[in-house]
């Protein structure tokens, strides 16, 4: 009988590109030589490199703002072992399918195999270790950076700039929800904070089909791509939203952002160093609050206030002018 690793994301298309692992021997033995082998990956990298060989680097945790950390991982990997062949797995190959440092994506597992995972830092309540370092670290790799890159085509661009281009001031990008309620500012708070900056810009809502409904500001939010809607953020001046997917979009394409983390997860963990990160003291004592486990949601995102936003995005627009 052969089993396989968790899916990623859940995924089952990606099922049959898992590596298998025999239940029974004398199979057996070979899946557990193949898991000592990997365990021990660190030390068998300088020798893959030298060889030219190949590894895969699964996004296990599935998420899509996951597949561009994942992709960070990569890109570190190759940093220090520059003729190794990586493959990718994961359930969104569009969001780096023009990653030119990706060898190849969603293809069968290889021999050798590393999770690209913060699973450990949940379990242990990290406030600290950031994500790219704590997995780098299992590579026995100590020099890492916590950046995203993300690719569009020339084309992409093209388009974005032709939609935006109708609009009169600068557009700055805002996305209200994450998948994950405990990481969602109150909508209320969201409404009063567009309130007192759409004078100055043009607000773009990005998202999907679950994002709510605002006045004074002009909703894509639902009609367009994950691509589509990184190519419109690429034409804006500044973003503002949760810990999200588009959070790892925006820092890809070098768009400033501020990002309201409030209590949920820890910013020392999964902010990006050129972002204005918003958090808030944790009342509670878990660093990464999560609703299915606790069957309620126990963050305090309503803590922060609108004007703490506004002041920022007022700053920023001020160093806009100048």
């Amino acid at each position: 009988m052969k089993d396989y690793g968790e899916i990623p994301g859940g995924d089952n298309r990606l099922k049959c590109l898992l590596y298998s692992f025999y239940s029974f021997y004398p199979l057996k033995f070979w899946s557990k030589y193949r898991w000592w082998r990997n365990s021990r990956l660190s030390d068998k990298l300088p020798v893959l490199d030298s060889k030219r060989k190949w590894i895969t680097v699964i996004n296990r945790l599935g998420a899509r703002g996951d597949t561009l950390i994942t992709a960070n991982v990569i890109r570190c990997i190759k940093q220090k072992y520059p003729n190794i062949k990586i493959n990718c797995i994961t359930p969104y190959s569009e969001l780096i399918e023009h990653d030119p440092i990706i060898d190849s994506i969603n293809k069968p597992e290889t021999f050798y195999s590393f999770d690209s995972t913060y699973f450990e830092l949940i379990v242990r309540n990290e406030e600290n270790e950031n994500i790219i370092a704590h997995n780098l670290n299992r590579l026995g790799i100590e020099d890492y950076q916590y950046k995203s890159n993300f690719h569009l085509l020339n084309q992409e661009t093209e388009w974005a700039k032709r939609i935006l281009s109708k609009y009169n001031k600068p557009p700055i990008a805002i996305c209200t929800k994450s998948k994950e309620e405990v990481k969602n500012w109150p909508v209320r708070h969201w409404i009063e904070t567009i309130s007192k900056i759409e004078d100055l810009f043009t607000i773009i809502q990005l998202g999907d089909d679950s994002e709510p409904v605002f006045d004074h500001v002009i909703r894509f939010a639902g009609k367009c791509s994950m691509r589509e809607s990184a190519a419109l953020l690429s034409q804006c001046k500044l973003f503002v939203g949760p810990d999200s997917l588009l959070m790892h979009i925006a820092n890809g394409l070098n768009v400033k952002s501020i990002i309201i983390f409030g209590d949920a997860r820890p910013v020392n963990c999964l902010g990006y160093p050129d972002n204005i990160n918003i958090s808030i003291s944790r009342k509670s004592g878990h660093s990464w609050e999560r609703f299915e486990e606790t069957g309620e949601i126990t963050n305090q995102m309503g803590r922060i206030d609108p004007k703490t936003i506004v002041d920022h995005v007022n700053h920023f627009a001020e160093n806009l002018v100048h």
